[in-house]
């Protein structure tokens, strides 16, 4: 869904009238305008009136009551073809075809206690014709004239009407269609600066909620071009700039979202980044695949993966000598045939992602048990493809004889077998450092006792110096590494790590 608000403006509406001219309805005479206004009530056939019997010029009427004439007319004759969109026709061409499907058009409607001086200048009846030509030139778009109470100097009158009208109904669409993203467009230009800038205040507030950009067209210059002796008509906008307002927020979020991503919190860091996402698409994608992945939702992460390095954003961001590799590693774990050992032990090899990062957000405790899950299923792999109970380095409990190779052993037993398998005594250097890691793994998973470095240093790895989270994961990968097969190929680092730090350098970079 896309939707424009559009803050209506004296000079957004001009007419074709029948001598071929088209004239605006705000242009009055002043700043070096041409007098139009008297010349359209010319037109209606009318002499221009006055509120007041008082013959003043500031009480005489303007484009409130000219625009409720003109749209009168356009309804009796059932065409709103004269009326031309001076500043909004230009974004409507282009919008309309790329998805705009509503509009609304805020027009301004003072109420009495505001003297006829600034309420003969309200733009409700403006609002009104350009809903008029736009129902008429583009059906298919919903269009909603706006015209609340309110005085144009009321900012904090106008503040509170936006928040009811906007925010409440952009959260109404958000609950209705949660999986249809919503883009608000807000046009401005020509509107009174306590509308624009409450306006732009509030649609800043809903960053969080959907896209938000600003559309600005370019007034031409000069306005008015000359027909003939004592004749100028109004021009029409041909340009406009589109700008997205999360990248005015841009320089000071990413320093929050670099921060995030360094510290592995990566669904922060895709709240911070949803407001980016015309921009930076990949890195908000990346973000939620990676927040899987560090919720041990690995094999999800990279089922999604797979499709998401083939994407266009992915293609255009990742160099091609970095995205191949990791392209071609995803397939190779994900592929469902054939089911081989390299493959199943690749996902689990991506789990050391998880330690790294655990380590580098000094989560020891987790990082540990991370740790002794993947050593445990790396021998648990081995004991499936190598058949250890067949070999005899596994007996199966009389009770559970029966079970055959369905049997599930602990960790307990896949290392007494892999110390089995390999002859080694108790006395050997590996077997007394899987013996110091059952009795941590007891300590931290039974007795719920929190670890630190200096922990892992003096219970399991007492001849590490100076630890800290690299040289503790380089003696965890070590240590994991040894119980792999020969003939597994060990990548030089986890996809997810090398994601990881792809999206880093990106952020980095700004």
């Amino acid at each position: 869904m896309k939707t424009l608000i559009i803050t209506v403006g004296t000079r957004q509406v001009g007419w074709h009238c029948r001598d071929g001219v088209v004239r605006s309805l705000g242009a009055d005479g002043d700043r070096g305008h041409p007098p139009h206004v008297d010349e359209l009530y010319a037109e209606l056939g009318q002499k221009r009136g006055y509120h007041s019997d008082d013959p003043k010029s500031e009480f005489r009427y303007s484009v409130r009551d000219l625009g409720e004439r003109f749209y009168h007319q356009c309804v009796s004759a059932q065409d709103f073809s004269p009326v031309e969109l001076l500043l909004d026709g230009v974004i409507l061409a282009e919008a309309v075809p790329q998805g705009l499907n509503r509009i609304v058009l805020w027009g301004t409607n003072q109420p009495d206690s505001v003297s006829w001086y600034f309420r003969r200048e309200d733009t409700l009846w403006l609002a009104e014709l350009m809903a008029g030509k736009i129902r008429q030139d583009y059906p298919p778009v919903e269009v909603t004239v706006w015209a609340p109470l309110v005085a144009v100097n009321d900012v904090n009158g106008i503040r509170r009407t936006i928040e009811a009208f906007l925010v409440e109904s952009v959260k109404g669409y958000l609950t209705q269609y949660p999986d249809d993203p919503l883009t608000l467009q807000i046009q401005t230009k020509g509107s009174a600066p306590q509308i624009a800038n409450a306006l732009e205040i509030c649609a800043a507030a809903l960053l969080r909620q959907c896209m938000v950009e600003q559309v600005v067209p370019q007034e031409p210059s000069p306005m008015f071009e000359e027909m003939g002796e004592t004749v100028r008509q109004v021009r029409s906008a041909t340009t406009f700039s589109r700008s997205n307002f999360g990248e005015y927020f841009w320089p000071v979020e990413r320093e929050r979202i670099l921060s995030a991503w360094e510290r592995g919190d990566f669904t922060e860091a895709k709240v911070w980044l949803e407001t980016h996402r015309d921009r930076r698409q990949a890195l908000y994608e990346l973000a939620g695949y990676l927040a899987l992945a560090s919720n041990w939702q690995t094999e999800e992460a990279l089922k999604k993966l797979r499709s998401w390095v083939g994407t266009k954003t992915a293609k255009q961001l990742i160099p091609v000598n970095m995205r191949l590799p990791i392209k071609n590693h995803i397939e190779q774990i994900c592929a469902t045939q054939p089911i081989s050992q390299q493959k199943q032990f690749l996902k689990i090899w991506e789990s050391t992602f998880l330690i790294w990062l655990e380590l580098r957000r000094h989560h020891i405790s987790i990082a540990f048990v991370y740790f002794s899950q993947t050593l445990e299923r790396l021998l648990f792999l081995r004991y499936k493809t190598e058949d250890w109970i067949d070999k005899g380095y596994i007996q199966l409990p009389p009770e559970k004889q029966s079970w055959g190779k369905n049997y599930k052993p602990g960790f307990g037993e896949l290392r007494l077998a892999w110390q089995k398998m390999h002859g080694l005594d108790d006395q050997a250097p590996i077997m007394q450092t899987l013996n110091r890691l059952n009795e941590l793994r007891n300590s931290a998973v039974h007795r719920g006792e929190s670890l630190t470095l200096a922990d892992l240093k003096s219970k399991l790895f007492p001849g590490m110096a100076n630890p800290n989270s690299e040289t503790v994961y380089l003696a965890m990968e070590e240590l994991l590494q040894e119980v792999c097969m020969t003939d597994w190929q060990i990548p030089e680092q986890p996809v997810l790590r090398s994601l990881y730090q792809w999206g880093l350098d990106s952020l980095a970079q700004g």
